[in-house]
């Protein structure tokens, strides 16, 4: 039986939360699923580099 990790919000949060659980658990005994409002997430932190061309 696969166990079940429901993270809520697709946000930085979130997403760290997911990155971080996704590298220390046993994908063969674990699901994770990540649930938001929007679609799409779009990572703040990064923008600062787009003037930048990186």
């Amino acid at each position: 039986m696969t166990k079940k990790l429901l993270i809520l919000g697709a946000g930085t949060g979130g997403t760290i939360m997911a990155n971080h659980f996704v590298r220390r658990l046993d994908r063969s005994e674990w699901s994770i699923t990540v649930v938001d409002r929007d679609d799409v997430h779009y990572y703040q932190p990064g923008q600062l580099f787009i003037p930048f061309g990186i």
